[in-house]
């Protein structure tokens, strides 16, 4: 899900979900506007500020000189674009349709905080300038596990605002972290965000699996005492666990190169054979080969 990126503005790497790994970005804006998540440190010392204007005035000219007649979608980039005021937002949109006719459609990542600073007026002026799918760090509806990492929302919060982009009528994928909730609480955080989310309602799900680094914070937490990470099984078991509460219509993608088991199917339709995939896998899963591969790829810290 990382891409490195074309544009002479954009900072490296740039996490883009499957489904937008090949249309154009802009980076509108830098850094994160939260920066409190003790799973993250992709923009550490990097402060949220809008993209200077004739920064992206210059890298729409970029796009602009290779788009073709299939040019239809932009990313934006920065932690959350969508955090900046819906004024510039229809700004940037003005821009790149002058110059790039063909686009009708915008994406990038969003919080659910950024959603709920937008009245239902703004997200349906959003929905009708193209923004047709973002991409929201939901990570869990276990609000233990969400006050615990300081995510900056709450299993309520995820399902008010995920309502409400439904009913403006944009789609949104969410993440899942499966291990947030770190060792012996797999099962609540599975139970509690399979019932949440599908409340929310995403049409997307990306299931990622928490594996702590050395830079995270987390790291303190863990060396610490206050917080363990699961094990691979337990973490597999939690995400078997989380599809099999799944109620909503969506589709499941865990595929990420931290998930140890990868698969992906839809809700209600492929859930079974989902289901029967992992009971198949995770009695056959080795707990030491399992880890020895996520320290091979991601030099976590246990």
């Amino acid at each position: 899900m990382d891409a490195q990126p074309r544009n002479t503005h954009i900072e490296s790497p740039q996490h883009r979900p499957p489904y937008d790994m090949d249309c154009p970005m802009l980076q509108i804006a830098t850094g994160c506007s939260h920066g409190k998540c003790h799973f993250c440190d992709i923009f550490t010392g990097v402060l949220f500020s809008p993209a200077p204007p004739e920064e992206v005035a210059a890298d729409i000219e970029e796009i602009a000189r290779t788009a073709t007649a299939l040019t239809r979608r932009i990313y934006l980039t920065g932690g959350n674009p969508f955090a900046l005021p819906t004024p510039r937002l229809v700004e940037v949109f003005d821009a790149v349709e002058a110059r790039i006719p063909t686009v009708n459609s915008y994406g990038g990542f969003c919080r659910i905080m950024d959603v709920a600073r937008k009245s239902d007026s703004e997200l349906a002026q959003l929905a009708a300038r193209g923004v047709d799918r973002i991409t929201i760090g939901a990570e869990s509806g276990f609000d233990e596990a969400l006050s615990f990492m300081e995510k900056g929302h709450t299993a309520a919060d995820v399902v008010e605002q995920g309502q409400r982009l439904r009913k403006a009528g944009i789609r949104f994928t969410f993440f899942y972290l499966a291990g947030m909730a770190g060792a012996g609480r797999g099962q609540e955080n599975a139970k509690a965000s399979a019932r949440v989310f599908s409340e929310a309602g995403p049409d997307y799900i990306l299931v990622v699996t928490l594996t702590p680094t050395k830079t995270w914070p987390l790291a303190r937490d863990i060396a610490a005492g206050t917080w363990q990470p699961a094990g691979e099984v337990e973490t597999a078991r939690e995400i078997r666990t989380f599809i099999e509460h799944l109620t909503c219509p969506c589709t499941v993608n865990c595929s990420h190169d931290t998930d140890i088991l990868r698969f992906e199917g839809t809700v209600p339709y492929n859930q079974d054979k989902m289901l029967e995939l992992m009971d198949n896998l995770i009695p056959k899963m080795s707990e030491k080969a399992s880890r020895r591969m996520r320290e091979m790829i991601h030099k976590a810290t246990f």
